[in-house]
């Protein structure tokens, strides 16, 4: 969701606006609360911070201004500042984690689910915006280059000219890089 996308469904009805904000980034913000938290409060605490966090977004967010782009970054950085504050305050609390077999079992792995679900954020959007193109140059884009296949096999599938192909190709890259630039996603 955008900034824009979200001021214009704010002014309709701050409550569907929340709620359908709270849907698409639920995962994310989830995501980057768990990794941050898992080996040190319980589940309970975790999905406490995520409200938190929904809850700061909420109180904070100033749709006064003109910001373009993807909102998920300043959800990113409310979430991880949030379960920063959190495993602050229950690093004082307890000065050592034991370690038992469950605590052996939380310790990360060198897999960082943070950047994978960012970078699986930015993969949906760059699929959205593709959609946006409009039939043929968005299956043009796809076939080209998620599967490799040449202008002719692409001509084929959408009954052009393998010249067209190119040429609607080079317009739809150069529109699409706009679109995502917009969007906060440079190429």
């Amino acid at each position: 969701m955008t900034h824009k996308e979200f001021r214009s469904k704010s002014r309709l009805s701050t409550e569907t606006a929340h709620k359908e904000l709270f849907e698409e980034y639920c995962s994310y913000v989830y995501t980057i609360v768990f990794n941050r938290l898992r080996s040190c409060v319980s589940r309970e605490d975790i999905e406490e911070c995520v409200c938190d966090v929904f809850a700061d977004v909420y109180i904070y967010y100033d749709d006064s201004k003109e910001i373009e782009g993807d909102i998920s970054g300043f959800i990113g950085t409310i979430a991880r500042r949030k379960s920063a504050e959190i495993y602050k305050r229950s690093a004082v609390r307890s000065e050592a984690i034991p370690m038992d077999e469950e605590s052996l079992s939380m310790i990360p792995s060198d897999q960082d689910i943070e950047a994978e679900a960012e970078k699986n954020e930015r993969r949906r959007t760059v699929l959205d915006k593709i959609r946006e193109l409009g039939e043929p140059d968005s299956t043009i884009i796809v076939q080209k280059y998620y599967y490799g296949r040449t202008s002719k096999e692409i001509a084929e599938m959408v009954a052009l000219t393998p010249e067209n192909v190119r040429v609607r190709s080079g317009r739809a890259v150069k529109k699409l890089r706009e679109m995502l630039e917009k969007a906060g996603i440079t190429m």
